[in-house]
């Protein structure tokens, strides 16, 4: 369950998410730096399973994931699947290793690709098919209640402000990701359920020479106190060109 939206700004972009989940669900490390596969990265880490939901690596690429159902005790945690492909340096390697991957012990997902200079990258699996999607629309939305109603809900609050100013900008972004419009509930952008919450806002930014990673524990509605952890980029001329 979770909120996704981007945004391309001078060479480089913003990438922002709530992470929406059930008060059963162990809490998340914050983000911290990791090597995998000889690639530096940043992410926070699930408290579950040890994956997670949103990744940036020292080429500027980002991942973020999304649930598209509940998986089962026999299947592998989708955090995993982030982990195994975030050390690919372009977002045409990930299409490359995702269409090599075994999804068949992974319950449904979408996961967003961002970099630098190129749209952004849909993967999807719906237990049966996986598709790759050129040029995803933004925003991107899944929840456990009513999937159909909280995707066009959450929509329409962005369109609201967006509507506010000819060019978005990631202040907009950043008050979408906080917003309650029309009220706090399963079907807005900072989720309220009595089962399940936003229990985080992660906002990573890339440019020429650096990506950021913010990370605020708990509902953004209430707090934007955390950390930030930056990473130096070191291949951005292949990125762009990728």
């Amino acid at each position: 369950m979770c909120t996704v939206s981007w945004l391309y700004e001078g060479g480089g972009y913003h990438l922002f998410c709530n992470r929406d989940e059930k008060h059963t669900r162990r809490p998340a490390s914050k983000p911290q730096e990791l090597t995998r596969g000889g690639r530096r990265l940043l992410a926070p880490l699930d408290g579950d399973f040890g994956g997670t939901w949103i990744a940036v690596n020292d080429s500027g690429l980002s991942l973020a994931l999304l649930n598209r159902g509940p998986g089962s005790p026999a299947q592998l945690s989708r955090g995993l699947l982030v982990m195994n492909l975030i050390v690919s340096p372009t977002l045409s390697d990930v299409t490359k290793r995702f269409a090599s991957s075994d999804l068949s012990d992974f319950a449904p997902f979408m996961l967003l690709g961002v970099a630098p200079g190129l749209p952004p990258a849909l993967f999807t699996w719906d237990g049966h098919e996986a598709s790759v999607i050129a040029d995803a629309d933004m925003p991107l939305v899944s929840s456990s209640v009513d999937p159909a109603g909280c995707e066009s809900q959450r929509r329409a609050t962005l369109e609201r402000i967006s509507a506010k100013s000819p060019e978005l900008r990631p202040g907009a972004l950043l008050a979408f990701h906080r917003s309650h419009s029309p009220a706090p509930s399963a079907h807005s952008v900072c989720m309220h359920r009595e089962d399940a919450q936003t229990v985080s806002f992660t906002w990573v930014t890339v440019n020429r020479g650096e990506a950021n990673m913010y990370y605020a524990a708990g509902s953004p509605c209430r707090s934007l106190a955390g950390g930030s952890l930056s990473l130096a980029l070191h291949d951005w001329p292949q990125t762009q060109c990728a």
